[in-house]
């Protein structure tokens, strides 16, 4: 289904080693298989300065998982679909609402100087990515990466280790996304 799609995607932002922490899981097929298929994926859309990636939902899992993590993360979070049809060519179109973000987690005695460097670390991080989307349309299977308009905006939280950076909210604008098998 999609949501393995869009994991695939941004997993090639991330080089080998900080995806292999992702998959913190040793057993079942299906998992197996998926976890072999990402690693095995030889993208040139790998950024070296990212140190993990972390992809979902649930709030108390991405909490703990983001206080092992030690430098910049990409962080990927969906939401929601919005479906409509284009009555003049008579197609579906689904909206698949995307939150990105790249931060790292900072001590409490950082000053705002260091804070700031961490912020254009991971704002030059950030717009790599939104570079490469740009370019990254799959016609063929009806799939735009990166609907505009996009909103970079300064992301902080305590809650998440007291992460600072830079988030990104856009659609990914596909053809009848999720009625696919």
């Amino acid at each position: 289904m999609f949501i393995k799609d869009i994991f695939k995607y941004f997993a090639a932002f991330v080089p080998i080693p900080a995806l292999k922490r992702s998959f913190q899981l040793s057993s079942g097929a299906e998992y197996k298989a998926f976890k072999e298929e990402v690693l095995a994926d030889e993208s040139d859309h790998r950024l070296l300065g990212i140190t993990d990636f972390i992809f979902g939902i649930d709030a108390e899992q991405i909490r703990q998982r983001i206080t092992d993590v030690k430098g910049p993360y990409l962080f990927i979070e969906y939401t929601r679909i919005t479906s409509t049809v284009v009555r003049e060519v008579d197609r579906k179109e689904d909206r698949f609402h995307i939150g990105l973000s790249v931060a790292v987690p900072q001590p409490d005695n950082y000053d705002l100087v260091a804070s700031a460097l961490d912020q254009d670390k991971t704002l030059a991080l950030i717009s790599a990515i939104r570079r490469k989307m740009r370019d990254d349309d799959d016609p063929q299977r009806g799939i735009q990466w990166m609907d505009f308009p996009a909103t970079l905006s300064v992301w902080s939280s305590k809650e998440l280790a007291n992460s600072h950076g830079w988030s990104m909210e856009f659609n990914i604008l596909a053809i009848d996304i999720d009625g696919r098998e």
